[in-house]
């Protein structure tokens, strides 16, 4: 296919693919947010693309100017890029999809990712996502797993075997998730539940959830305390603006008593990233304004150390 630009065609032992999507699928980025990590600490070699140019509107996601080490300028375009990573003590190679929802022509757009996963021969694919849900800041990361494939489901416990209730618009994971099972190649998918009143990008503690779900369905054997670390002042971020706004807090603390009483109620995962929020939130587009406004304020402090080193 004329859109896929090929570096490498590596030989790779039974390859799952890891793919995220940043978008419509990627409340708090905290899917792409994964991938990225993946990609940086295991070094992963980029071994195709897929040439923007038919895809995306230039006008709403635009190139960015990045200049190199000799100060030179480079025009970055969005990516749509597959890596790869070989590692001998695991029983299976891995490939990394990462890339953002395209403005047009999607099935043409899935048509190439299908291609690429039949010329690497991909064994499966796991789809990783963020959906907005009721879920408190609080609490360690909800995180969910499905797929309609039995065989899947029995090579990884953590996939429970589902069929999706969910009817009205999607994005283009449920798309190329529907081509790709038309190919003969098994889905999953991992869904990080975000605090639907917490629209910070990134959100790091929830994606550390989904990165540990990973390390312990394949054996990655991954560090993750920086990310851990990097969740736990997330929180304490968010728990000072909260202290500032007794509505929202009270909010969180029934979010906290519905999941210890088993009464929390588990969002479609292709559901608007609106759908979640229930009508008893307290004015929840001036909260989210006022935390978004006080975690950027945080982030942006001279010489804002992580306090990790003086005890969680």
């Amino acid at each position: 296919m004329a859109f896929i630009n090929w570096i490498e065609e590596p030989a790779l032992r039974r390859p799952v693919m890891i793919l995220a999507m940043a978008g419509w699928n990627d409340a708090s980025s905290v899917a792409s947010t994964s991938v990225r990590f993946l990609i940086d600490r295991w070094q992963a070699k980029k071994f195709a693309e897929i040439d923007p140019e038919e895809f995306f509107s230039f006008t709403r996601i635009r190139p960015q100017v990045r200049l190199d080490e000799n100060e030179g300028r480079i025009i970055v375009w969005p990516e749509t890029g597959f890596y790869y990573h070989v590692d001998p003590l695991l029983d299976r190679d891995f490939v990394l999809l990462i890339g953002i929802e395209p403005s047009f022509k999607w099935r043409t757009f899935s048509e190439a990712i299908v291609q690429v996963c039949q010329e690497a021969h991909i064994s499966s694919v796991l789809s990783l996502g963020g959906l907005a849900a009721q879920v408190p800041h609080t609490l360690a990361a909800r995180v969910t797993g499905s797929t309609s494939d039995p065989d899947l489901a029995a090579q990884f416990p953590d996939l429970a075997v589902r069929r999706s209730r969910y009817e009205g618009p999607t994005g283009i994971v449920g798309v190329l998730s529907d081509m790709l099972n038309r190919a003969g190649i098994p889905t999953g998918s991992l869904w990080g539940n975000v605090p639907h009143y917490i629209s910070a990008s990134p959100n790091p503690k929830v994606a550390h959830g989904l990165l540990t779900r990973l390390n312990g369905m394949f054996g990655l054997g991954l560090d993750l305390d920086d990310m851990a670390r990097s969740g736990r002042r997330f929180e304490r971020q968010v728990n000072e603006a909260l202290a500032q706004n007794p509505e929202v807090a009270q909010y969180v603390k029934q979010l906290e008593q519905a999941q210890a009483d088993g009464e929390a109620t588990e969002p479609l995962p292709e559901a608007p990233p609106e759908s979640s929020e229930p009508s008893d939130l307290p004015r929840g587009e001036d909260v989210v304004r006022h935390l978004e406004e006080f975690l950027r304020q945080q982030r942006s402090k001279p010489g804002d150390a992580d306090p990790e080193g003086q005890g969680d």
